[in-house]
Parts: C-alpha cells; structure tokens; sequence
C-alpha cells in the first residue's frame, strides 16, 4: 500500500481514538472544549476549525495542539465532571506523542495540484468508534521526498507592502481589527484582553479587560465603539468605549454561546450568530432587537460579513456552505454558495460588493455576488487558505494560510500582484487572520500564537500622472489623445491601420488616402488617390514597409493575390490572407474572386431584392455577409452562386457588417443606431445580443484583434465600445470629440489604441485599459457554477 493510503488510513483510526475518549469524557462540545483550555492554562486555544479536523481525521493537528487537547478530554472524569487536568509529563499522554510522531513521519507532502483539475476526495474518515487504548503506532515508513510546491505566478509589480512591526501580545491571539478611522488596531487575547496599539508606529494604546473568555469582536463603523461576544458573558455582547476603556450599556443577551458579531456599514445594526444555528440582529442605538433572528443555518455559523452597501449579510456555517441574506427583508437571497470539497474558514466582500472572496482548505475563491457563479479561477489552489481581506478600494485581495505568508492578489484578474509577504511566527503558529485598514495603507495578520505582524504600503514610485492613468484605466476609461486633420477640412471616411501597426490610413470623400504614424503622428509622404471605379484596396507586400495598392479594373485579366490587404472602401472585402475577395459591383450584384484558381464568379441576392450595400468576409472564409435593404445575406463562398440563411431582425436599413477575428460573431448595425450580434460558429447563424448603440445610424464596426471588444461608429458622432461576449459597455464612457458624424473605427493590431475617422476631418485616437496596460486588465469572463 503506498505511503498515501497507509497516512490516510491511520490518520482515520488516530481520529477514531480520539472521538472513543471525547465519548468517555462526558462527550463535551467543541465550544466546552476551548473554554476549558482556557480556563485550565493547559496550553493554546483549541479553535473550532483544529477539533473539528483533528476528530473528523481531515488532517493531523500540530503536536502542541494535539496535547492541549488530550490533556483537556483528561480534565473530565468519566462522567464528564471537570477534574484537574494531567501535567504535560503525564505518562498517560505518551501513547499520543508517539502515535502522533509515526504520523507525521509518514505524512506525505502537499501534491501539486493544477489549475482547473479536480481532484476525487480520498476515502472518509472511519466513523467507527473504537474501544480499547489507543493503537499502537506502526513502523514509520521513510518520509517521501518533498515535491516542488505549487507556486503562483511571478509577480509583475515590485513588493506593495514591506513588513513595520511585530507585535508581541500577552495571549494567544482570537482576532484583530481596525477602528473605522485607523488609528487603531485591536488584538483579542485568549485570555479576555483587548490590547489597542498604535498600527503607525506600533506602541500600545491601551487595554480592555473582560472577565470572559472571548471568541469574537468587531468595531463599528459608526464611532469608538468596540463588540465583543464571549461565552463568559452568557451569550451576550457588550459594546466598549475604545476612548474611555469602559463598557457602554447593558450587554445585549443572545441565549447562548456567541460565535462571531459582526455590524452593517451604517453601525446601526448588530449581528451576532450563537452556537445553536441562529443570527441575532440588534439596534445599537436601544439595545433592542432589531427583527427577528435568522435561522436556517447547517451548522454553527464561524463568520458573518456584511456587503458595503449594507444590503446583504454573508454568514458561512457548518464550514461548508455561504448563505446570503437580505437584511432589509430578513430572508434568505438563493441558494446557499456551497463548494465540492475541504472546508471553508473565512469571507470577505469587496470595496463594491460584486464579489465575495471565501478561503478554504482547497485555496481562496471569488464568486460573482449578482449571478453566484465563481469569477475566475481559484488563488493558490491546492493549499489550505484560512484568511482572507480586500483592500479598501477593491484592488487587492490578501490571503494567508498554512505557509505562514501573506499573499497579495489583483482580484480582477487572479494574478499575484507583489511578492510573498513573510511573517515571522512559530512553525507551530497557523496565520489565520488579516485586516486592512480602511485606507488601504496597513496590513495586519496573526495566527493562532502571540505574534502580530504589521505591513505598511511602500510608496508607490510613479508619477502623480502615472498613478492618475493607472487609476482611469482601471475604472474602465480610455484616454483621448491630441486630433490627427489632413488640414483641409475633408471629411474622412474609413480607417485603417498597417499589419505592423506602424502607419494608420484615413480615406477622404475625395477618395483620397492620407497616412500618418500613429506614434509619432507625423503625416507621412504616401497620399495616393484611389480608382474611381472597380475594386480596390491597400496590400503590404513588405514587412514593416508602405502600402501598395492593389486594384483590378477587370481589363488585363485578374492580378495577384494581394499580401495582407486591408479596405478603406465599404463595398469591397478580403479575407485575412488574400485568397478571397468580394465587392459589390454597379448592378448591386456581389462579385467573388478566389485567387488560388483565379475565378470570379458573381451573387445573385435572392429576387425581389434590392441592391447589397455593404459586405465582409470571415476571416475563415467559410462565410461572407452581405447587406440587402434591411436584412444580411449569408453566402457560402464554396457553393458558388448560391445564397444561404437570411438573418432577419433589423427593421431599418443594415449599413455595417463585421465578422470576428475567430468567424464565431458576426456584427450588424443599421440606420436606428441598433447591433445585432450573431453566433457563426455553426453551420447556421444564431441571433445573440440586442444593442441600443446609437441614437442614430452606425457607420462603421470593428472587433479588437482579440475578438473580446466590439468598437461601433455613429452618425451621433460618438463612438461605443462594446464587449462582443454580453453587449454590455465595456468602457465608463463613449469616446467623443468630433463634432459630426464619425464615419469610421479600427482597432490597432495590438489592441493598445482606437483610432476612428470622422465627417469633421479630423482623425481621433484614444488609448484603452487593456492587457498593454499596467493597471487595468480584462476581468475574468468565464463563469462555473457555484454549487457542486
């Protein structure tokens, strides 16, 4: 049997043990559990998540967790009478030490485990309890040799936080927080202390002492206002002065034990959940409740969080499910957010409250709080995460966990976003804690031991501009640069930018081409008219050279397959490679020329129609559009002559038509200022989204190279950015400037600018947040379900 199954065997039967004298120690709770360690001094606190691994034989605990807890089932008789707990020399804990020493021995190291791979659970623990002394322990097997952990990627921006202070308390840590105005940071002892520090230069700033042993606490948002929930309360909360050191009011009696309190963003709310399963709302303003509590919860509920707007309350129990409730009606919004597999410990909501981050046994997860779907992949899949906090203004996500690091996440795109925070605690000390400060400038975490860390932001090196820009793209702003204008007034109609990116070509009314470098926007000497009559376009024949012109006037016989042609002209188009051409001849009629064998063949539109208007080849060419009054004619290139699906819909004149780099979308737009996306990707189009885009004709469309954003020109002499996937608005604003209308859009190669060609003569640009760009990148799309 390899060395996997023998550790998970055995770890099943070492919990087994320990649940056999959990039973003949009176069977005490979990919660009794950690009250008595406290109250006998055994050692550390014994926190809900460590027994519940430790008896369900999810993992093995740590040695000195292990001996509190066997020495505190031993602080029973067998009646379950508290007795005086066996020092830690007791030869009756011997067995456990060396039971506890031939597993880690064979515990295997932590598999690296890939992005999007689910692997099976192993076999569950035995639920079997067993009689008898513990067994024996088996002959250690040779410890395996350790595997390459499973890294993030490299970070592509130096460290954002750099390690100020570390904080040493008199206790065991429960928790920390920071005051609403952050200036102070609140550490909760084991012992019922609430030590204040100073979070800037790291001195204390005062104490809370409490007769209880505590398990929670929050601040309120509304004032110097501390909740502390303990057991030694009687399931009550108190609310302190952080001013004054002193209890404010009556405590606010819950009925039992209190797990977790947490306050709505206005303060005027407490919430505070108890070990029998149920939430508790209280007015901070009377000390009454306010409304009824919330019940329905799987199991004791370990942490409560509420959205920033106030709206929802997240509160995940039983360790395995996130149920989201609408405090404003006091029900429960959907389904619980469950997951496939481990444990969760811990949630957060962002600065927006779109997305809610959980940390669990398997990594952090972000899930879309609108549609419950996950929002991206997993953040360090594979390694147990029990901390997680987002920045104030929703840039960072941190995460902490088994490597006693703190990890720091761009949670737009699930990228690391600096290097590995280290802290200096204890191997036996598990980081489960993290707090920002409200203005984003502190990091705190601790763990389970007396260490606290504090992290100050490093200042940010760039330019006051650079920071401004990197904050615009990030808010999905594009950036307009200075007019490009022929200086003669000419309206421009169509634009075009070179393969190589290195020149932009502007068509005139007067059929004319002008051409500038797009980044230098310097006009350059190849102003060259085009043929008044039959089709035409630019080729690049050279790499990084000007554009040839490449015409055919039907008279000296078909010319050469044209090199990376592009068109300035509405009635003709060529696919990516230049092995198809199509244009629309005087008649109306569509004209195909294949230049492998050189034939020309034409289209009929199907009878009774008037003349196509415009066209566009997927770039596959499987597929060529063309524009007939009010509808699109699809053609199949390889069934000469014939015309294939009409795609109805439009209700006024079609005047663009655009595929996608891919050929799977195709875009139609006419004169009501409406586009229409359509799936090809089959054999028959299918109708997708319905986009008010304009209030008035569009002109012109353009797909990035990337196919994710859709760019439409309109007579309202604005231009819309659209993403082609949902046909929502992809940036904050329209792109405006021209001050008639805009005739024509194109995407540079690199997606990096948008330039669009207006009736006003002038040619615009604007740079677009995107993946070229420090600060502002895609957000993850892709969407699986939430529950397994």
């Amino acid at each position: 049997m390899d060395g996997q199954s023998t550790f998970g065997e055995e770890l099943g039967r070492f919990a087994a043990d320990l649940r056999r004298l959990r039973i003949e120690r009176g069977n005490p709770s979990y919660r009794e559990l950690g009250s008595r360690a406290v109250k006998t001094g055994v050692g550390g606190r014994l926190p809900v998540a460590t027994l519940s691994d430790a008896f369900r034989g999810k993992r093995l605990p740590g040695l000195d967790k292990l001996m509190t807890l066997v020495r505190v089932l031993h602080s029973y008789d067998e009646y379950g009478r508290p007795t005086a707990a066996p020092p830690h020399t007791s030869p009756a804990l011997d067995p456990w030490r060396q039971r506890w020493r031939a597993l880690a021995a064979q515990q295997p190291p932590a598999p690296v485990r890939e992005r999007g791979v689910r692997h099976q659970p192993g076999p569950p623990p035995a639920e079997a309890v067993a009689s008898g002394p513990p067994h024996p322990p088996p002959e250690p097997s040779p410890p395996l040799p350790p595997s390459a952990p499973s890294s993030p990627p490299a970070p592509s921006a130096p460290e954002a936080f750099a390690r100020a202070h570390v904080l040493t308390s008199a206790r065991n840590n429960v928790g920390v927080a920071f005051s609403p105005d952050g200036g102070l940071l609140a550490v909760m002892g084991e012992d019922g202390t609430v030590q204040l520090w100073d979070p800037v230069d790291g001195r204390p700033a005062g104490e809370i002492r409490t007769d209880a042993s505590p398990f929670t606490f929050a601040f309120s948002p509304a004032g110097p206002r501390l909740a502390v929930g303990a057991e030694g309360l009687q399931g009550a909360v108190q609310l302190w002065d952080t001013e004054g050191l002193a209890p404010v009011g009556p405590p606010m009696p819950c009925g039992s034990a209190i797990d977790v309190v947490a306050f709505t963003p206005d303060g005027r709310t407490l919430v505070a959940a108890t070990d029998n399963e149920v939430v508790h709302l209280w007015d901070t303003r009377t000390g009454e409740p306010a409304g009824e509590p919330l019940v329905g919860h799987i199991g004791e509920v370990c942490a409560l969080v509420c959205r920033p707007d106030g709206t929802l309350l997240a509160a995940l129990s039983g360790r395995h499910s996130v149920r989201l409730w609408d405090l404003g009606a006091g029900a429960c919004v959907g389904r619980p957010l469950g997951i496939a597999e481990g444990d969760l410990y811990a949630i957060a909501f962002s600065a927006d409250g779109a997305l809610l981050a959980t940390a669990g046994q398997s990594g952090a997860q972000l899930w879309d709080t609108a549609t419950g779907l996950v929002h991206g992949p997993p953040l360090h899949p594979g390694h147990p995460v029990s901390g997680v906090a987002f920045s104030a203004d929703g840039t960072l996500l941190a995460t902490t966990g088994a490597d006693r690091a703190v990890r720091l996440w761009d949670p737009a795109t699930g990228a690391c976003a600096a290097a590995p925070l280290a802290a200096p605690v204890q191997r036996s000390e598990l980081l489960d804690r993290l707090a920002f400060s409200p203005d984003g400038r502190t990091l705190a975490s601790s763990g389970d031991g007396r260490t606290v860390v504090i992290y100050h932001r490093v200042p940010d090196p760039r330019s006051l501009a650079d920071r401004a820009l990197a904050a615009a793209f990030g808010e999905r702003h594009a950036l307009a640069l200075p007019a490009l204008s022929a200086g003669t007034g000419v309206p421009l109609y169509n634009v075009a930018f070179s393969p190589d990116g290195a020149r932009v070509y502007a068509r005139t009314r007067d059929r004319e081409i002008m051409v500038w470098d797009p980044a230098t926007r310097a006009e350059l000497p190849e102003t060259r008219p085009l043929p008044d009559e039959g089709p035409c376009g630019l080729e690049f024949p050279l790499e990084r050279g000007p554009a040839a012109l490449w015409t055919w006037d039907g008279r000296d016989g078909p010319p050469s397959r044209p090199a990376s042609p592009v068109s300035l002209v509405r009635r003709v188009t060529f696919t990516p490679d230049g092995r198809r051409a199509a244009w629309i001849g005087s008649s109306g009629r569509v004209r195909l020329w294949n230049a492998v064998d050189g034939g020309l063949t034409t289209v009929h539109p199907s009878p009774g129609a008037e003349g196509a208007t415009t066209l566009s080849y997927a770039p596959d060419g499987r597929m060529l559009a063309v524009a007939v009054h009010d509808r699109v004619e699809i053609c199949r290139p390889d069934a000469v002559g014939k015309v294939g699906p009409v795609l109805n819909g439009h209700r006024t004149p079609v005047r663009a038509v655009r595929f996608s780099p891919d050929s799977t979308l195709l875009a139609t737009a006419d004169d009501q200022g409406t586009v229409r996306l359509w799936h090809t990707g089959g054999d028959h189009p299918v109708e997708g989204r319905v986009v008010d885009a304009h209030a008035g004709p569009v002109n012109d469309l353009a797909f990035a190279p990337d196919g994710r954003l859709l760019a439409s020109a309109g007579a309202d002499g604005t231009v819309q950015v659209w993403d082609a996937r949902t046909g929502e608005a992809a940036l904050g604003l329209p792109l405006t400037g021209h001050t008639g209308a805009v005739r024509g859009v194109a995407f540079a190669p690199d997606g990096s600018l948008l330039a669009a060609a207006g009736e006003d003569g002038t040619l615009r640009f604007w740079m677009l947040p995107g993946p070229h760009t420090a600060a502002a990148r895609p957000r993850w799309s892709g969407a699986g379900p939430l529950t397994p």
